[in-house]
């Protein structure tokens, strides 16, 4: 059947989720305060999709303007220790068949297993977490290595042939690497959680994603390294907007814009 290892982490993040989800269902449209968390959760899914065709144009803009300034493959290669693969892959159809699905779905998935906790406990402080914690800022801050920088997968620069299980991508981006950012930031939000099937999940599945991209030989220890450290900034800086309370001054921006009236506060973004 295709598509199922989907569904199977799709199964998996359901049951760890399954009271929050049962949750769901007592949103109303005549709650300002359900309405409010469903449109921030909207805005969070369109963001998604705008994030799905970032790769065309980043694929399109370094074409056009050749941007790469620094290449980093005899760098990589040089470094002591930064192919840890050589110390775990072992050929296994099931492992490669599992880590093919974590790495896969390591990037969306968990995102939207906290989102769907955020808008079911109407936890407007953990959506602001999400809006400034996740996508938007990780990407503003790997626009400018991916742009600049030319590395390519521990497969490639070790000259071996791609197994059709991997992932390849004619962007030469592998510093930092962004599925162990978004999975250390993921850990961190999910270790605030009261639900404890929720901190067991996501303290095994994380990691794993990032264990994936070495078992499947597409990132280095220093990208690892470099994205773990990006993965901390943006819960730091997610924290700061949160207290700052910038979810709310963009909401009442976006009001004004949009003609509707403009309240000081019209969410609180206490836990």
């Amino acid at each position: 059947m295709e598509n199922m290892d989907l569904i199977i982490v799709i199964a998996i993040f359901a049951l760890a989720l399954h009271r929050e989800l049962g949750e769901l269902r007592t949103l109303s449209l005549r709650s300002n305060n359900d309405r409010m968390a469903l449109k921030i959760a909207v805005g969070l899914m369109m963001l998604c999709l705008v994030i799905g065709g970032i790769d065309r144009f980043q694929q399109w803009f370094e074409y056009t303007f050749q941007t790469h300034v620094f290449f980093i493959n005899g760098w990589l290669n040089s470094i002591p220790y930064n192919d840890l693969s050589i110390y775990f892959n072992y050929p296994s159809e099931v492992l490669v068949d599992t880590f093919r699905a974590i790495y896969n779905y390591g990037f969306y998935v968990p995102f939207f297993g906290l989102l769907i906790r955020a808008v079911a406990k109407r936890d407007f402080r953990a959506l602001s977490l999400l809006a400034f914690g996740t996508f938007a800022f990780h990407y503003l801050v790997h626009f400018p290595f991916y742009t600049l920088t030319q590395g390519h997968q521990v497969w490639m620069v070790k000259g071996e042939f791609p197994p059709l299980f991997r992932t390849i991508s004619p962007l030469n981006h592998v510093f930092p690497s962004m599925h162990t950012s978004i999975s250390v930031t993921y850990l961190l939000l999910a270790w605030k959680q009261p639900n404890k099937l929720i901190r067991v999940l996501y303290s095994i599945f994380c990691p794993l994603v990032i264990f994936a991209t070495f078992y499947l030989r597409i990132h280095w220890t220093i990208d690892a390294i470099a994205g773990a450290a990006v993965g901390i900034a943006a819960v730091k800086f997610a924290q700061y907007a949160t207290r700052k309370q910038w979810l709310p001054a963009v909401i009442n921006f976006l009001r004004g814009l949009w003609g509707t009236e403009k309240q000081r506060e019209p969410v609180s973004l206490q836990s």
